[in-house]
């Protein structure tokens, strides 16, 4: 009987370890490379035609999501499972939505890796919840949908008031006059559903990791 090949990126090489231990403690597994970052994972996919990828969606070099649809797109039969410590409802949804066929976080052990894994390969999907669920068990849901529906520099100057900056710095950065960026950090506030520029901020901070946000395609 033949081997599954399985790919593993993520950027720490704990992490990496731990997930190897798992599947090759299988007797019809085999990693085929671990590697920790954008270019290293392209290389490697296109080298060792792996049947599953298993991925994390916080890289030093690259937002695992639209690295995830390029992949993708290069290869549409490619399986990939996300493994991340990243689990707003949200964020699985578009996990989903942009292709992956499963999501396993990292506050479970890793011990679930290998069932999901064969859930995913035997054609199935594997959440946590359904990918279409908007809410968590706080009735919290629908940040991301709201933040991808701000404009590019709407997020843009969340992103830099996330850093620490200040208003007035965000002003000579990407200069505009410090009233204008007052006017899009109320319009995002708006947007966001949120009622101060506190709040909308830490929205933004959960999700920076992704930096570039895939556009809102109009999912209700």
């Amino acid at each position: 009987m033949g081997t599954t090949g399985v790919m593993i990126c993520d950027d720490h090489e704990i992490v990496r370890e731990a997930l190897r231990a798992q599947i090759e403690a299988e007797q019809d597994f085999r990693v085929v490379a671990e590697v920790g970052d954008r270019e290293a994972m392209l290389r490697a996919v296109r080298a060792t035609g792996p049947d599953l990828v298993i991925l994390d969606i916080e890289l030093p070099d690259s937002n695992g999501i639209a690295l995830m649809s390029e992949l993708l797109k290069e290869q549409p039969d490619l399986r990939i499972m996300v493994f991340s410590a990243h689990e707003q409802p949200d964020l699985i949804r578009l996990v989903a939505d942009s292709g992956a066929r499963g999501f396993v976080g990292k506050s479970e052990s890793t011990k679930a890796i290998v069932p999901a894994a064969r859930t995913v390969l035997e054609g199935e999907t594997r959440f946590p919840f359904e990918p279409g669920d908007r809410t968590d068990a706080n009735g919290n849901g629908n940040e991301l949908l709201r933040l991808r529906s701000l404009t590019p520099r709407e997020r843009q100057i969340l992103n830099l008031l996330a850093d620490g900056m200040r208003a007035t710095g965000v002003s000579e950065q990407i200069g505009i006059h410090p009233a204008t960026v007052y006017t899009h950090v109320r319009n995002a506030i708006h947007k966001l559903g949120v009622k101060t520029r506190t709040q909308a901020v830490a929205i933004a901070t959960r999700y920076h990791f992704l930096q570039d946000l895939p556009e809102n395609e109009g999912r209700d």
